[in-house]
């Protein structure tokens, strides 16, 4: 499927904190808003459209936490943050 820029654009912007509480994900609240995940053992800190893996340097936004930690395809992270 394409995807129009615009529809990208937007799916880089989803807020992560209830994305990540509707996939099942605990978040405990730090400071400053931001938030880490409790569900996994890798040292993930949220903050509004960016997560950050504190122990190999991986980061980036709603796509690519589905791609690269839920390891879903580009389609399929587009169809899940469109809906």
């Amino acid at each position: 499927m394409t995807w129009k820029r615009s529809e990208i654009r937007a799916a880089r912007q989803k807020p992560l904190k209830s994305l990540m509480e509707a996939l099942g994900y605990q978040l405990l609240p730090l400071q400053d808003g931001n938030y880490q995940l409790c569900k996994l053992a890798a040292d993930i800190v949220v903050k509004d459209h960016y997560w950050v893996n504190k122990q190999d340097g991986t980061a980036g936004n709603a796509i690519d936490f589905l791609v690269n930690v839920e390891g879903m395809s580009f389609n399929q992270a587009m169809g899940l943050l469109r809906s």
